[in-house]
């Protein structure tokens, strides 16, 4: 008998943020979605037994357009994340944390983490999650928090159906806080962000993880 990963959410030690984030303000824009307001980067990665985790070769990210009704069934190519953070005992902690927590494959168990910068403007939202309220079509969906500055909004929430009223969870995920779910039992979502600051740049900084 094994019990079904649901959710967990848990705080990091607080030098993980301040160190990561510091390899955000050199993304290259997402070619894909939003351009102007969205900037990512992409690693893909197999576990092994005893803790290691294995970086593998660059490859294009799809989802199924049953999953993503935005850009599904594409192709993407995004830029590779950075070796000198992949490196960083901060970045192999949180990759650690959610082998650990999902335990995933450690024989065939891929998985792929995304770096992702939203940006928004007080007149003007960003939607983090321009899907609406989806799967991402894993296993296991994690998000860190690495950093929020001068926004508003941009909730964590998270739904039984995409048509569900009442979200279990809806909340801000602060810098160092690392949430992860079981992406085949739940919905989740990201709402919209405004800058709280007149004339200055909103951004919300993360990583997602996604494991089959």
């Amino acid at each position: 008998m094994h019990n079904k990963f649901l959710i967990e959410a848990f705080q990091t030690p607080d030098n993980v943020a301040e160190v990561l984030g510091g390899y955000y303000d050199e993304l290259p824009s997402d070619p894909y979605v939003d351009s102007d307001i969205r900037f990512r980067s992409y690693a893909h990665f197999q576990a092994h037994e005893g803790g290691l985790t294995e970086r593998l070769p660059h490859k294009p990210f799809t989802q199924s357009s049953q999953f993503n009704r935005v850009v599904g069934d594409i192709e993407r190519h995004f830029e590779p994340m950075s070796d000198e953070m992949v490196q960083t005992a901060e970045f192999r902690h949180l990759v650690d944390s959610f082998v650990e927590r999902t335990g995933i494959d450690k024989v065939n168990g891929h998985f792929d983490v995304h770096q992702i910068r939203v940006t928004c403007d007080e007149d003007a939202t960003s939607a983090p999650a321009p899907e609406g309220i989806h799967q991402d079509g894993f296993r296991y969906v994690g998000i860190f928090c690495v950093q929020r500055r001068n926004i508003s909004g941009g909730y964590t929430q998270i739904f039984s159906s995409p048509v569900d009223q009442h979200p279990h969870l809806n909340t801000v995920l602060e810098e160092n806080q690392f949430i992860i779910l079981n992406d085949s039992r739940y919905f989740h979502h990201i709402s919209e962000t405004l800058s709280s600051k007149a004339g200055e740049k909103g951004v919300r900084d993360v990583f997602v993880f996604t494991a089959d």
